[in-house]
Formats: structure tokens, C-alpha cells, sequence
């Protein structure tokens, strides 16, 4: 097994001082024959002992924990000096206490797998493995550095399920025992560690083309116990069971399901897992899961907000997931479905995706004949060939045009609403004549609005 790296990182790295070694991702990943991105360094010395060459520039990014980033020749590496790191009881992320080394050995022992203290001496072109980890990467296996490894750092649960999804690795049993031992250290973790690692699982399959590598890391969740203090309402999926001539899958395994139909898009995925979470609270109040869109919605925001997702995406992720159930049956008037669509313009490739999905993850449709458009894609085709004012500023009327007219504040905003629906409907009376005539025939006071 050969470790690659070009020839210019490797005569930088070279340069630094003795006995400092390329690790972690880099080395693994290239052992194992995929992708190599961030280059890690290690060594026994401080950050400011190293023997940067002229251009070089360095910046300490945590002076607790000894790491800098340094930039040369355009390429970043973040260095961290050998230590030893103490941590008090619970999952928190953050050792209570850190020392420094100049332990090889030590600073492996502190590391999260085995496949990850695999070190790289470039100058000398040499392997170090004090913890076989080369053997786990030959076998495909995560296994822990120590039996306290997820003692130590609860994150280190969500890291197992990630890179064994996007590594397409098995993990090791001792090490999947501890994991499901300790899974309630989950807890401890803030909600933006737990929210950035979720997202690396949901798109798991495109880090080195592991084929469902997301639905797996989804899987795995289920299996180590993690998503009661990941996403409590997804584990109140698990087991309820939905009507068999429409599902072959209870919500939670169709909910995974629909993840690993939808494409890598941004925002769809977590919109597909968590399109049915209304449906357990649904089935609990009424017995059944009508209008299980709406509670979703409500039950969203919290999971959203609660995971300190950015407000775009909460946003647009509560649309997509309250809307996937619009005209299921296809039978919504044509003028309806227009309006619809063009309220809904930014976000309807990926509502068409999600409900193509939805209809994939139940079991009975095949992906081949929920491919073909959907009505949504048919209509904003149609409306875009015939010029269809999608964007209300494209009406050939302005809120200046009625405050002319004598049209007062909200007043306004309706009769645009008005004539933009009938122009959306009917593309050809988007022109000044049509719509000056038919704006006399609204409202000009709020007084007179319904």
C-alpha cells in the first residue's frame, strides 16, 4: 500500500523538521484508494518551532489545543502537535484537559479509530501504524483507538456512523457495543455539531461514490440506538406501521427510503426524511394520518430550530415537506395547479423530485414509472413556452399604475394578486389595456376588501 502525495506538499512537508507526519484522512483515504483533500499534520513540536520556508504564512486557529493552519503555494495544512486529552464525565465534545507530548504512541492512543492514527513519514517514505490501523483499512473495519473512546467524545457516535457510510466500512463489534452502550452521551453534544454531522451522513454517497451510502448511515442510526437524541421525532417513527395497500414500510423505514431516492439537491434530502414525521402525532390524536403534512410543519420548526439550521432552510424545507401532498390524485383544475406552480416556481424541481420519491419509498412503484414528468414539471413548461407572467413583477401593471387609478395601500396588493392570477391563467391578458380595464372592476379602498 502506497501512501500519494504530490511532490511539492511532500518536499514542504519535508522541510518542516524531523519526525513530522502526514495523518488521519489523508492517510486513510489514500490507502484506501479514494479522493485525498485536507492534508493533516502532526508532530512532536509546537506549531511556531516549525521551519516554515519564506511565503509560508501560519495562523493558530486553537491555542488550546496547539493547531494552525498553514498556507504554502496555495495549498492548506493543519498541524497539531502531539498530545493527551482528559475529559470529564458525559459526551461533551471539548477534553476538560489537554497536555502535550512528544509521544507518538500517546497521541495515537487519543485518537477516535484506528484506521484514522495511521501515520506517514514523508521525508523518510515510511509507514507508522502503532495501532494497525493499516490492517483495518485492508479489512474495511472502524475500530476504536481505546474501550473509552466514545466516553471521551460523543460526537465520536455520529463520526462512526459517517465515515462508516462514506467509507463503506463495517464496524467492528466491540466498537458497535460501546457505541450503542454509550449512546445517550449524544445528548451532551451542542445541536450545531450534531446538525453538521447529520448533513454529512445525508449526502454520504457523494464523498467517494459509495452507492446508498446515505440510507445506510440512516440505517445504522436506527441500529446504534442515536436518533432519540438526534431527532427524537424520527425515532417515534420506528414501528408505525401505515396502511398495506399503499406502503410496504413503516414511516421510519420509509422515510430513509425516500432519502436514498431523492437526488443530492440541497435542502431535499432533509426534506425527505422528514416529510412523514407528522404522521406518528397524526396517528396518535386521530387514528389515522390525514393532513399529516400540516402537523409536519409545526413539528419541523422545532426539529429545525432546535438543530440551529439557518432560517433559508428551515424555510424552504417546511414548504417542501407541507406541500408534498398537493393534488396527489391529479385531479386539481388546471387553473389551480398554475397558480400553484407559480407560487411555488423556486422550489418545484424539487418538490417534483421529493413527491417522485415519496411515491418510489412506498414499495409498490417502480423507479421507471415514477421518472416520467410530473404534472407540476408538465405545467411550468407549458406556462413558460406561453410567456406566463411567473414573477408578478412581469405584470404590464404597477402598484403605480393603480395608486393612479385611485387605489389605496392593501388595496393594491390585492387587485396585483387578482390580476396576477388571471394572467397566470390566461397569459394573453397580461397586457395594459386587458388588465387597466379589469382593474376598475376590483376594489379601491381596504374598506371594500372581503
Amino acid at each position: 500500500m502506497k501512501i500519494q502525495i504530490d511532490e511539492k506538499s511532500a518536499k514542504f512537508i519535508s522541510s518542516l523538521g524531523e519526525n513530522v507526519y502526514v495523518v488521519g484522512g489523508y492517510v486513510r483515504n489514500s490507502l484506501c484508494g479514494y479522493k485525498c483533500t485536507d492534508i493533516d499534520l502532526a508532530g512532536p513540536m509546537p506549531a511556531l518551532a516549525l521551519n516554515l520556508p519564506p511565503h509560508a504564512s501560519m495562523n493558530m486557529v486553537n491555542h488550546r489545543m496547539g493547531t494552525a493552519q498553514i498556507i504554502y503555494d496555495g495549498v492548506k495544512y493543519e498541524y497539531t502537535p502531539f498530545r493527551v486529552e482528559v475529559y470529564n464525565q458525559g459526551g461533551e465534545h471539548t477534553p476538560a484537559r489537554v497536555s502535550f507530548t512528544t509521544d507518538l504512541n500517546a497521541d495515537a492512543m487519543r485518537r477516535d479509530f484506528c484506521c484514522n492514527a495511521v501515520y506517514y513519514d514523508v521525508k523518510r517514505d515510511e509507514i507508522i501504524d502503532p495501532l494497525n490501523g493499516v490492517r483495518d483499512i485492508e479489512q474495511k473495519i472502524l475500530r476504536g483507538c481505546n474501550k473509552h473512546v466514545f466516553e471521551s467524545d460523543g460526537l465520536r457516535l455520529l463520526r462512526l456512523v459517517r465515515l462508516a457510510s462514506e467509507l463503506n466500512f463495517k464496524i467492528e463489534g466491540e466498537t458497535a457495543r460501546a457505541a450503542k452502550t454509550n449512546c445517550a452521551l449524544l445528548a451532551d453534544i451542542t445541536s450545531e455539531r450534531k446538525r453538521m454531522e447529520l448533513d454529512k451522513i445525508l449526502y454520504a454517497d457523494t464523498v467517494n461514490d459509495v452507492a446508498n451510502a446515505q440510507y445506510r448511515g440512516l440505517r445504522l442510526l436506527k441500529q446504534l440506538d442515536l436518533w432519540k437524541n438526534l431527532i427524537p421525532e424520527i425515532a417515534a417513527c420506528d414501528g408505525v406501521a401505515q396502511p398495506e395497500q399503499y406502503h410496504k414500510y413503516d414511516v421510519m423505514e420509509h422515510s430513509f427510503r425516500c432519502v436514498q431516492c431523492v437526488p443530492p439537491v440541497h435542502n431535499l434530502r432533509l426534506a425527505a426524511l422528514l416529510h412523514d414525521v407528522g404522521k406518528p402525532y397524526c396517528f396518535e390524536k386521530f387514528g389515522n394520518f390525514h393532513g399529516h403534512e400540516k402537523s409536519w410543519g409545526i413539528s419541523a420548526r422545532i426539529i429545525l430550530n432546535r438543530l440551529r439550521y439557518p432560517n433559508d432552510v428551515i424555510e424552504q424545507v417546511v414548504r417542501l415537506c407541507s406541500l408534498h401532498m398537493y393534488d396527489m390524485r391529479g385531479d386539481a383544475r388546471d387553473a389551480k395547479v398554475r397558480v400553484f406552480v407559480a407560487k411555488n416556481f423556486d422550489i418545484i424541481d424539487k418538490l417534483a423530485a421529493l413527491i417522485r420519491a415519496d411515491k418510489i419509498a412506498t414499495g409498490y412503484v417502480s423507479r421507471e414509472e415514477a421518472e416520467k414528468p410530473h404534472r407540476f414539471e408538465i405545467v411550468r413548461d407549458q406556462m413558460i413556452a406561453d410567456g406566463a407572467p411567473i414573477l408578478k413583477k412581469t405584470l404590464r401593471i404597477s402598484g403605480k399604475d393603480l395608486a393612479d387609478m385611485g387605489f389605496e395601500s392593501e388595496a393594491i396588493s390585492a387587485a396585483l394578486e387578482s390580476l396576477w392570477h388571471d394572467c397566470i391563467v390566461n397569459p394573453k391578458n397580461n397586457n395594459p389595456e386587458w388588465l387597466a380595464k379589469n382593474a376598475r372592476r376590483l376594489p379601491k379602498k381596504p374598506s371594500e376588501l372581503k
